[in-house]
């Protein structure tokens, strides 16, 4: 009879244990629905466009969304109503500051004003900023929690960084670039950071490539819209449309929810880790 090595047999069990073990991590993970990845469609700085046109697009496809606005916007202001109508159609009113402050001192930061440079804040200057803006969308959609975008995605007031600070004022928080950054597995993404595209002046062939990418990660990522047809940082409204058919033909691959629901679900999920 054969004697057997069992020194290589141990070998062998600890390689089948722990390929068997990555294994059921990975498909331990699960969006709802059986989806295979997730997004979310966040619109930043509280722009006319998002009521006049987001709104009535994503209720077309029955999508709910998360929107920043940036509290000094005048559409904050003389479309009030219009903004606590998406707050009752279910979108979520995110914070984005009162007056989306930003380090001057980063390239191309020529517009920033003076008073608003996040080079010359306080940590402390910019909480208090912070729950004030959770106070004032408090009013609006009678919600207690919510979660955060870094205005410009910039992470430090006066220096200082305030990110593990964020934790005191929202669940979670959103990032942001003009280029797609690395998608990561759901189990190490960073709450408090969370990726986003920007898109400007992309077209929908654009926007589809990047949710098949993260269909293909098996990851989450966000859109970080501007203005939609109109305003700044522009993605045109057929674009965006083609967008939004798009995604309404794949609900059974990719999980589109508001920023809150998608965060507070992963949240739940890294827990169990």
């Amino acid at each position: 009879m054969k004697q057997v090595n069992f020194g290589h047999l141990l070998i062998a069990c600890s390689i089948i244990f722990q390929t068997s073990a990555c294994g059921q991590t990975k498909s331990e993970f699960t969006w709802p629905n059986g989806a295979k990845a997730a997004i979310c469609l966040t619109y930043d700085d509280g722009l006319s466009s998002h009521v006049n046109t987001v709104g009535p697009a994503l209720k077309k496809y029955n999508f709910k969304a998360t929107f920043y606005p940036t509290l000094a916007s005048s559409s904050i202001y003389d479309e009030m109503d219009k903004w606590k109508l998406l707050a009752q159609e279910g979108h979520e009113l995110g914070n984005h500051s009162l007056y989306h402050p930003c380090q001057k001192s980063k390239g191309g930061m020529d517009w920033v004003k003076d008073y608003q440079d996040l080079d010359k804040y306080t940590v402390d200057q910019l909480l208090e900023e912070i729950q004030l803006a959770n106070s004032f969308l408090s009013a609006l959609d009678g919600k207690k929690t919510r979660t955060f975008a870094y205005p410009c995605a910039h992470y430090y007031a006066g220096g200082v960084n305030y990110k593990d600070s964020i934790s005191k004022h929202a669940s979670a928080a959103r990032g942001s670039s003009g280029r797609q950054e690395s998608l990561q597995i759901p189990d190490e993404i960073d709450i408090y950071n969370i990726t986003s595209w920007a898109p400007n002046n992309h077209d929908a062939d654009d926007l589809i490539a990047y949710i098949d990418k993260i269909i293909e990660s098996n990851s989450f990522s966000t859109f970080t819209f501007h203005g939609i047809g109109a305003e700044h940082l522009v993605v045109s409204k057929e674009d965006h449309e083609a967008m939004l058919k798009y995604l309404d033909a794949h609900r059974d691959k990719i999980w589109v929810t508001t920023f809150k629901e998608a965060t507070d679900y992963l949240r739940s999920q890294q827990l169990k880790k």
